[in-house]
């Protein structure tokens, strides 16, 4: 027994060539480890499942919607504000059906999918992949206006948009339109 600034140290030793002292003799060289090689999970599943009508419409028999297939940007090849955009789905023809309107949010963000990453979009950009079923139309706008307009006392606010690249929603002035447009909905019920 040693005394060393008052700790109390006790040291045994036990001496036995049969005795390995914690693993001593097993150390020494070892096969280098080789991880198991990556697989990667399987893809997400979508939840939705649209069909591709071949008349210009996509139905979502799960909600009872119809879609254009075909976004405004897609179809005019530039961005429209929202008071444009309200003219240009009730002029819609899609399909032979004459009853098109702007979608509201919950029913737009029924048809963003996260488990898309298509580069359908106006400048097909792989940084900023929508979040979009490959069956509709490519040159798609980023974002979408919906019929969740907030009367104010300004004269150029606001109406809800969704963004298909991130999956957020906002709130933008109804003049604006930069990169985004809107798509026509139905009931098909």
């Amino acid at each position: 027994m040693f005394r060393l600034t008052g700790v109390v140290l006790q040291v045994f030793i036990l001496m036995s060539p049969s005795l390995s002292l914690a693993g001593v003799k097993d150390i020494g060289p070892r096969e280098p480890y080789v991880a198991p090689l990556y697989v990667p999970p399987p893809p997400p599943v979508s939840r939705l499942h649209l069909k591709d009508n071949g008349d210009g419409t996509i139905s979502d028999p799960d909600s009872g919607l119809m879609w254009t297939e075909k976004d405004s940007h897609a179809h005019l090849g530039k961005c429209l504000n929202w008071r444009q955009s309200k003219k240009y789905v009730e002029s819609l023809g899609t399909g032979g059906y004459d009853d098109w309107r702007m979608p509201s949010m919950p029913e737009l963000a029924g048809i963003y999918d996260n488990t898309k990453e298509n580069i359908a979009s106006m400048d097909h950009d792989p940084e900023y992949p929508l979040g979009l079923d490959e069956k509709f139309a490519d040159g798609a706008a980023y974002w979408y206006w919906t019929s969740d307009y907030y009367k104010t006392d300004l004269s150029e606010c606001c109406a809800r948009t969704l963004y298909f690249n991130t999956g957020m929603g906002h709130s933008r002035r109804i003049t604006m339109c930069t990169k985004g447009g809107v798509r026509g909905v139905r009931n098909a019920k």
